[in-house]
């Protein structure tokens, strides 16, 4: 998009989908996270459970798939980061019952198998680097349904168990850490008109 609201198409992630099904299962497309780099974004879809990658021209390749949780549940990879060792970093939501300790944050190097770099937790839906060489993630909800209980920020640090840092949060959908060191949250990310930014200092 540009910045007078016009728009170009760049890519048929659906289409991909239709015509590759790389996880296999039922033809499913959802579109969630994406990363720009010069000349190619990386993205997740998280209906066909798969990270992508798009060349400037439009085509699609496929980088890696997630497999099912433990539990039988859909992957559903929701984010995708670039770290600070450059391999790519994918968050996951899980499909249902989206059974607590099942999403996790994988390292995802392309050409091998992904490899989950921290788990434990629930229906994640957005994840940040900060400069403290800490990840700052988002979860939807923390009850058994993916609708119930408050959203969380969680701070996970490389070694250590997550702490976390706010746990009044309403179905939390974004996060980003800001140059100010502030953590800024999109709280209320599935509610049309009460939608709101939150700064959270750590």
């Amino acid at each position: 998009m540009t910045p007078n609201g016009s728009w170009d198409l760049v890519a048929d992630i659906a289409g991909f989908e239709q015509a590759n099904n790389p996880a296999g299962g039922p033809l499913d497309s959802n579109p969630y996270g994406i990363l720009a780099e010069a000349g190619r974004q990386f993205l997740t879809d998280a209906g066909g459970n798969s990270v992508l990658e798009v060349r400037a021209n439009g085509t699609v390749s496929l980088v890696a798939t997630l497999p099912p949780t433990p539990t039988g549940s859909e992957a559903v990879p929701t984010e995708v980061v670039r770290g600070p060792d450059g391999a790519l970093y994918v968050s996951q939501l899980t499909g249902g019952p989206f059974t607590a300790g099942a999403a996790s944050i994988w390292r995802v190097v392309p050409g091998a198998a992904p490899q989950i770099y921290k788990t434990g937790f629930k229906t994640i839906t957005d994840f940040d680097w900060g400069e403290d060489g800490n990840i700052y993630l988002v979860q939807f909800a923390s009850a058994a349904t993916l609708f119930g209980g408050p959203g969380l920020l969680i701070r996970v640090p490389p070694n250590g168990a997550p702490v976390v840092l706010n746990s009044s949060l309403t179905n939390p959908t974004g996060v980003l850490v800001g140059p100010d060191g502030a953590i800024y949250v999109s709280n209320r990310g599935n509610q049309a008109g009460t939608g709101e930014v939150l700064r959270i200092a750590p």
